[in-house]
C-alpha cells in the first residue's frame, strides 16, 4: 500500500467502524471513521481531503447506494463498497453506480488490503491516462 494513505470511512455500524479503524490504521494508513449519512458529506471529504474512501452499503437513513450516487456528483475518488450482499447481482449493481471495488462481508484484512491497494493503483494509472485499460490485478 501506498505511505500514509487516507481513508474516509463512512458506516453508521460502530463495530464496522472499530474493525477499520484497528485493522486499517498501521502506520501505512490514517483512518477517518464518520457515521454519516450523507448530510454535510461534501464538507467532510473537502475537510478531511481523504485518498480513499470506504463506503458501507447497508446505512439506516439514506443507504450506501445514496451516498455513492452522492459522492459521484462531484468527486471521482475510488470508493470500496462493503456489504453483506452476497451475491453477483449485488456486486454488479454496486459496481454499475459508480463504486471502484466492491468486498462481500466475511473478508479478512488481508484481501481488504489487498483491495484497497489495487484500486488506488487502478486509479492513478487511470488519472495518468484516462484512454489506458490497464489491468493492475483481479478485484
Amino acid at each position: 500500500m501506498l505511505a500514509k494513505t487516507k481513508i474516509l470511512t463512512i458506516s453508521s455500524d460502530p463495530a464496522l467502524n472499530e474493525f477499520l479503524q484497528k485493522e486499517l490504521n498501521d502506520g501505512e494508513c490514517e483512518i477517518v471513521n464518520t457515521q454519516h449519512t450523507g448530510i454535510q458529506l461534501k464538507d467532510i471529504v473537502d475537510l478531511e481531503e481523504p485518498e480513499f474512501i470506504i463506503l458501507d452499503i447497508m446505512m439506516p437513513a439514506l443507504d450506501g447506494i445514496g451516498v455513492c450516487l452522492q459522492l459521484r456528483q462531484w468527486t471521482r475518488l475510488p470508493i470500496m463498497m462493503l456489504t453483506t450482499w452476497g451475491t453477483d447481482s449485488g456486486t454488479v449493481r454496486g459496481l454499475n453506480l459508480g463504486s471502484d471495488s466492491y468486498l462481500s462481508e466475511p473478508f479478512g484484512v488481508d484481501t481488504l488490503k489487498k483491495r484497497i491497494d489495487l484500486t488506488l493503483k487502478r486509479n492513478a494509472a487511470a488519472m495518468s491516462d484516462p484512454l489506458s485499460n490497464i489491468n493492475t490485478g483481479t478485484l
